[in-house]
């Protein structure tokens, strides 16, 4: 297949692009050029804004795509989404759109299974991607929704295993907000790279949505005890109302899937458990050395300096 990737050059899309690359897609990146460098040698990339609708046009001009992975944020409207696909004018055979978890409502009763109302629990960014969804769902291309949460692996944006990995190593106390009880799940960014291409071009996922994580549920404190098993230093934990815990793991709801769906439908599962993938990430981590990294403790210093 020859498939378009939005974006690529970011930590989940760089992953679906060597999944896509292993089985023998033709490739084709658009992004801003921001990081040429990341790019596969052989893959090409179109440079344009996705949110330059004019610009998409002209350098989409007779390109047409077996497959089509929307990837990039900008943050992506509605309206860049259909911009996107009046630009490609119908030459398209199958679009997957990625989404969230967070177009649900987490006041809900756990878990939550792709038919779960959508609402604006999350506000703005929940808002922007259920109306990405809807343009791919009312565009009368054959589309598939996937809904991933706290995505971690190698190469992470998101500061949230490397949070711990920072901490722990430098035998540091972990901050908990609150009683740490919240219920959080993960899914490895290899996981869900793979379960994109091997949905591509399936009959059976057109006008689907499907959760796309792993199937392990924990506490926020079991995920800190899990981190320190994988890194093998003691964790040591002071609880404080108000304290940084990762990037954006220390909201106070539950967030648990089902993933039921997509093992039933398309037989798509994890290869990774959370311990592996999280041993995974700290090989990879140590490799490139960012253990030994300047870290800023200033916010942490300072609420322990003031604990009684």
């Amino acid at each position: 297949m020859r498939v378009l990737v939005i974006g690529g050059t970011e930590f989940i899309s760089l992953h679906l692009v060597q999944s896509l690359l292993r089985d023998r897609h033709d490739v084709v990146l658009l992004n801003r050029g921001r990081h040429p460098e990341r790019a596969p040698a052989g893959v090409r990339t179109i440079v344009c804004d996705r949110k330059n609708g004019t610009a998409l046009k002209t350098m989409l001009a007779g390109e047409r795509f077996d497959g089509l992975v929307d990837i990039a944020y900008a943050p992506t409207t509605g309206e860049d989404v259909e911009a996107l696909l009046v630009a490609l004018g119908g030459r398209l055979g199958h679009a997957i759109f990625v989404s969230t978890g967070r177009v649900h409502d987490h006041a809900l009763p756990m878990p939550l299974a792709e038919d779960a109302p959508r609402t604006l629990y999350w506000g703005e960014y929940a808002k922007l991607k259920i109306a990405g969804e809807d343009a791919y769902t009312r565009s009368g291309v054959p589309a598939t929704v996937i809904r991933p949460t706290h995505v971690y692996g190698p190469l992470n944006t998101r500061n949230n295993e490397m949070f711990f990995f920072d901490r722990l190593l430098r035998r540091r106390p972990i901050l908990i907000p609150g009683d740490g009880g919240w219920l959080r799940q993960f899914g490895h960014v290899e996981d869900l790279a793979d379960a994109m291409a091997a949905m591509l071009g399936d009959h059976r996922a057109f006008g689907q949505a499907y959760n796309v994580t792993g199937e392990e549920v924990v506490t926020q404190l079991g995920f800190v005890d899990l981190i320190a098993e994988v890194v093998n230093r003691p964790a040591t934990f002071v609880y404080a109302p108000k304290a940084p815990f990762g990037q954006n793991l220390v909201y106070d709801c539950h967030a648990v899937y089902t993933t039921a769906k997509i093992r039933r439908q398309l037989g798509i599962r994890p290869r990774f458990t959370l311990a592996a993938g999280l041993a995974q990430t700290f090989d990879w981590y140590l490799r490139e050395g960012l253990d030994r990294r300047e870290v800023d403790f200033a916010e942490e210093d300072a609420l322990l300096a003031v604990r009684p």
